[in-house]
């Protein structure tokens, strides 16, 4: 199966977050089945995508207090973990600590099932656990790895589904199920030869379903929402669609700046370059560029796209050469994509203000720098084209 194909695989199965159940009593209390818990949960769930650890935990402390062996709050601390993971892929400090806890998660949702064969509330937190652990190892390119973690979110998952069948946020997981069933075998002619080993699959189907999981969910609204847009944005090419889907996201946690992120790429790909500059303008004015270096580094180099598709070049150089020097002191500068793409755009805006020096020095940048093979490549032709 193609890298891509494993990917999405291993996306939908760690991508199941905290599911409302209502199964049947056990001796051991479970948390989701309780309507209070399932209301803070909420509050404590948009709490965390909102980037507020705290309030989360503000919200969940009674229950910990309680139940202060639960393993839930070990998954709930790889989930504060994978969030400073998430808002900058490219920094690997934080991934040792993030395996082991979701390790430890997994380990104690296992000894909950020895006591308690079933517990949806330990199935969840396996489900989750290996789930998301699989997902990194992916971000990593550890295939192999991924695939084997994988394997074991979705045997959990797969039992969840048969304890606790009538599951109120079921459509996420049907949806994303329903769709790439349909769509990997579709595009990828590898997989067709074996597609059988997939449930079946609809595309439509699973967009219906996703679309009602992102409006009436409880704890899966905002990855169905995310996920969504995700889909339509690089799988069905639906745009404006996929906007409006990211925009509901930084409406509803704007302190997040991964979505604000997602939502200024998507304007880009729309060519609304006006708009682009607008938000880009905004954040700027607010403070919160400064605050935040990645978000400033992904900003500056979509605002000098925008510039530079409109023809405004002194004011594209200037955006990609803020883009460029914030990424120069971020982690793993020259793996950065944005990092090598601002350079070679400065040097193409650089080229058009004829500084053909500064724009061999930004290309020299790119070529020394890890970037893609096609960015390097280009860089090299414009290189040889002003030194002949």
């Amino acid at each position: 199966m193609p890298k891509c194909s494993i990917k999405i695989l291993l996306l939908f199965i760690g991508s199941v977050l905290f599911l409302g159940i209502d199964p049947a009593a056990a001796q051991i209390p479970v948390l989701i089945q309780d309507e209070t818990f399932e209301e803070d949960a909420k509050q404590a769930i948009d709490s965390l995508y909102n980037r507020n650890p705290d309030a989360a935990r503000d919200l969940l402390s009674g229950w910990i207090e309680q139940y202060p062996e639960h393993p839930l709050w070990i998954l709930w601390d790889g989930m504060e973990l994978w969030w400073n993971i998430l808002n900058d892929l490219h920094n690997t400090e934080y991934d040792e600590h993030f395996f082991n806890v979701m390790k430890r998660a997994d380990y104690e949702a296992g000894q909950l099932l020895k006591q308690h064969p079933d517990h949806p509330d330990a199935l969840i937190i396996r489900a989750i656990a290996t789930g998301y652990t699989a997902r990194h190892h992916s971000n990593r390119e550890e295939w192999l790895t991924a695939a084997n973690i994988g394997r074991r979110a979705y045997q959990a998952y797969s039992r969840l589904m048969e304890v606790v069948p009538n599951l109120p946020d079921n459509d996420f997981a049907e949806g994303m199920k329903s769709y790439y069933a349909a769509y990997i075998p579709e595009s990828y002619a590898a997989v067709r030869a074996v597609s059988w080993f997939l449930p079946d699959g609809d595309k439509q189907h699973g967009l219906e379903m996703l679309k009602s999981a992102s409006e009436k969910g409880v704890f899966a609204r905002p990855e169905s929402t995310y996920f969504l847009g995700n889909i339509l944005l690089n799988y069905e090419k639906r745009y404006e669609e996929a906007l409006s889907y990211f925009l509901s996201l930084t409406e509803r946690y704007p302190a997040n700046s991964y979505y604000k992120r997602l939502y200024i790429r998507t304007l880009s790909q729309l060519n609304r370059y006006r708009d682009v500059i607008v938000f880009s303008d905004q954040l700027e004015q607010d403070g919160e560029l400064e605050q935040n270096p990645v978000l400033k580094e992904e900003i500056y180099y979509q605002k000098g796209i925008a510039h530079y598709r409109s023809g405004e070049v002194d004011e594209a150089l200037e955006a990609f050469q803020t883009a460029h020097q914030t990424g120069i002191n971020l982690p793993n500068s020259s793996k950065r994509p944005i990092y090598s793409l601002s350079a070679y755009y400065a040097g193409r805006s650089s080229e058009r203000m004829n500084l053909p020096e500064q724009a061999a020095d930004y290309y020299q940048r790119v070529v020394e720098s890890d970037s893609s093979r096609e960015t390097k490549s280009r860089a090299r032709d414009r290189l040889k084209e002003i030194r002949g």
